[in-house]
């Protein structure tokens, strides 16, 4: 277990109102700038955005930090996940413990702290120099925080791109989808819509990618089935959007006129992708009890004795299960596998990926449900465990 050590005042701990036997426990305080230990760097992975500190709002947080007293009231802070945190009230000394990558570290205000570690070892960095600190415990995953937080840039760029009609192409292949009324374009749009769920249309783009032979082909150069997977798709949705935008880079009329292209291409098998995850998602429980794999004993289920849980994210159908989405993206993508593609461009099914899911389902579902973590975020950044779905839907198209 590694143990980061700092200085810190207004120490407050914070329970969840809402679920007083939650192991989620809430820290907030200031800490003194200059104690946050170089050794904090290693603890990065749980954060979904890579810190670039040449953009412009990076050196408004290198110039605040340096030229301004009141830092800690004016930037947004610093957001970790922990194992364990003591903070001792005679000496101000927090004791920040950690020991798991995959849980513990940065969650939000990567900037912030490289921007303090650099002005540490340049020693430019004030000794009254505080910076706002929330840190959470009991973390499972610091998936669903991290998306939560990492918005601010993110929903610009959609907006930026809805109000650039960049998602024209889109909502002409998406508007006789059932759900398209629910898809979000803009930030905050469908926000006070009543009994509307709404679906980002980042979400719907990164799933639409893990088909596209442009951006994810399934064989190298060479012809040969490749070894790289999606899970970026699954990862990041922000760099989904970035890979739809500005495909193939050059000039702004030349992104469009690629994705276009791509969207147009794929245009005959778009609606049965949807299909698939809607049929995959409200069936999976049942195929895994029916291959002996008891699905309502993971925690990550939800499972209330057949009551309902959830809804499902595209058609909205009750669910006795959940499924996360860490085990959807792979095993959804699997099925590119079966795509094929005509000498216009066009896409096509090799076979009904339906009729797939229903005949080899069972499978596909022990090659998840076997693997050794319970923790659906892993699972879903596991290579091997996408190359293994994806390689048994391949077989099954190549035998047919």
């Amino acid at each position: 277990m590694n143990e980061l050590h700092l200085k810190a005042k207004e120490f407050k701990k914070m329970i969840d109102p809402c679920d007083k036997t939650s192991k989620h426990i809430k820290y907030v305080c200031y800490v003194q700038a200059n104690t946050i230990p170089q050794e904090i760097d290693n603890w990065m992975s749980t954060n979904p955005r890579e810190q670039k500190m040449s953009t412009n709002v990076a050196q408004k947080i290198k110039n605040s930090l340096t030229e301004n007293s009141s830092f800690h009231e004016l930037n947004r802070g610093i957001l970790l996940s922990a194992k364990s945190v003591e903070w001792k009230n005679g000496s101000n000394e927090l004791i920040v413990s950690m020991d798991d990558p995959e849980k513990h570290g940065n969650i939000d205000g990567g900037h912030t702290l490289r921007a303090i570690l650099e002005a540490k070892n340049s020693n430019t960095l004030p000794n009254d120099r505080y910076v706002f600190m929330e840190i959470f415990e009991g973390l499972e995953t610091p998936v669903e925080l991290a998306a939560a937080r990492n918005t601010s840039v993110q929903v610009d760029l959609k907006s930026i791109a809805e109000l650039e009609n960049s998602f024209e192409v889109l909502k002409n292949v998406f508007k006789d989808l059932s759900f398209s009324n629910r898809i979000q374009y803009k930030m905050n749009e469908h926000y006070n819509v009543e009994g509307i769920s709404t679906i980002d249309i980042r979400e719907l783009i990164a799933i639409l990618l893990m088909f596209s032979q442009e951006v994810y082909p399934y064989r190298n150069g060479q012809g040969d089935l490749s070894e790289s997977q999606p899970i970026q798709c699954y990862s990041g949705k922000e760099a989904s959007l970035r890979k739809f935008l500005y495909m193939g880079g050059g000039k702004e009329e030349d992104q469009k006129i690629k994705r276009e292209l791509m969207i147009n291409n794929m245009r005959p098998i778009i609606p049965q992708i949807f299909e698939l995850w809607e049929e995959i998602e409200i069936t999976f429980a049942n195929v895994s009890n029916k291959s002996g794999k008891r699905y309502g004993t993971r925690k990550y289920s939800r499972f209330e004795d057949n009551n309902i849980v959830g809804k499902s994210f595209l058609g909205e159908k009750d669910l006795k299960y959940i499924i996360p989405k860490g085990l959807m993206y792979p095993i959804v993508g699997a099925f590119r596998a079966l795509v094929k593609i005509n000498d216009d461009g066009t896409y096509y099914w090799q076979c009904d990926p339906i009729r797939v899911w229903n005949e080899i389902g069972s499978k596909l579902v022990t090659t998840i449900l076997d693997e050794k973590t319970e923790n659906p975020d892993i699972l879903a950044k596991n290579t091997n465990l996408w190359s293994n779905l994806f390689k048994e839907v391949f077989i099954y198209g190549y035998m047919k």
